[in-house]
């Protein structure tokens, strides 16, 4: 019978293994029971940490999952706004176009809107700039428009100071004020009789026609004082030169060869006192006249540019297609009219343009 330590040999030889030998030992001495509990610590012992482990990975795990998902998530998120950002700014940007394109459109208004304020009148010259200029400072009170066919008319010159000779001094439309004067010794050829005076064919037979029309409104026109030769406007200017001096003469009378009575196309009605436009016959002549081709000459509204007190039984013929276009745009004074119409002329055809010639 082989002895403990043989059987403890042999079992090393055939098993190998220490746990194995131990524990056939331990049961060869009858201490099973508690050996087996060892043995199931022991096992535990050895399992405790081994899923302790696996529990770490698989934490570990999860973990790096959950940081590549937000990772990923985060990157299609910075996608999905990069790409609004892009299309926001692409919408941005066609705003822009569309808000610098409106920009332009208004720049443009803008600009088309200076262009019309600073547009000027056919009748401006621009080698007037300078007196126009000037003339507005002078008289703030005036629109430019206005000073453009002032200056052209001469009106910022002092008056009878650089005066011009009419080019035509048979033109109906002429222009004798105290800057353009008639030709020396000039006369009209074609004067005819009104009543007691002479008046030039046209003028007189239109002058007799008005006549007639208010006798048959019951009212008595007549012409007191139609041409007047250089001669006699000579003597007539010293005669109230002498009463009132030079300063008082030129305000109710033309110089010598500055006078529209020389023309044949004026004349003075009825009495030659301010009283006449207060009568019927006035009030009917100054409502009328232009039906026949004729203006009161000078008014209260004109005194600044004729530069002569108001006369309104002074006549003067300008043909009906001009006096009409001066009561139709309420043209106040001759001079206003022969820049516009005469001097230049406007860019469309009118009918008074068509009459000027």
């Amino acid at each position: 019978m082989a002895s403990g330590n043989e059987e403890e040999r042999s079992a090393r030889g055939h098993h190998g293994d220490k746990i194995i030998e131990i524990d056939y030992v331990e049961l060869k001495n009858g201490e099973d029971r508690a050996l087996v509990r060892r043995k199931k610590r022991r096992r535990r012992q050895k399992v405790k940490p081994a899923l302790i482990i696996l529990l770490v990975a698989v934490i570990a795990a999860i973990l790096v999952a959950v940081l590549i998902l937000g990772s990923v998530s985060k990157d299609a998120a910075g996608r999905e706004k990069d790409a609004g950002s892009t299309g926001a700014s692409a919408a941005a940007d066609g705003d822009a176009g569309d808000s610098g394109a409106a920009g332009t459109q208004e720049d443009d208004g803008e600009d088309g809107d200076a262009d019309t304020a600073d547009a000027k009148p056919y009748y401006y010259n621009p080698e007037r700039e300078g007196r126009y200029a000037a003339f507005a400072d002078a008289h703030p009170e005036i629109g430019m428009e206005d000073v453009y066919w002032m200056v052209d008319c001469d009106l910022d010159v002092a008056p009878y100071e650089d005066t011009h000779p009419l080019p035509d001094p048979n033109d109906i439309l002429l222009m004798v004020n105290k800057h353009f004067y008639l030709p020396d010794g000039f006369a009209p050829t074609d004067l005819v009789p009104v009543g007691n005076t002479m008046m030039r064919a046209e003028a007189g037979a239109a002058m007799q026609e008005m006549i007639d029309a208010a006798a048959a409104e019951g009212l008595n026109l007549w012409s007191q004082s139609g041409y007047r030769s250089y001669g006699v406007q000579v003597n007539l200017y010293a005669d109230y030169s002498a009463q009132g001096g030079v300063e008082g003469a030129d305000t109710h009378s033309a110089r010598p060869g500055y006078s529209e009575h020389q023309t044949g196309l004026t004349t003075d009605l009825n009495t030659i006192t301010d009283a006449f436009g207060d009568t019927a016959e006035g009030k009917w002549v100054a409502e009328n006249c232009w039906q026949y081709g004729y203006i009161v000459r000078y008014t209260k509204e004109n005194t600044d540019v004729t530069l002569y007190k108001p006369e309104p039984w002074h006549m003067r013929y300008i043909g009906r297609d001009a006096a009409k276009v001066m009561h139709d745009e309420g043209i106040l004074s001759l001079e206003e009219y022969w820049v516009k119409y005469v001097l230049y002329q406007p860019p469309e055809t009118s009918a008074a343009g068509a009459g000027v010639g």
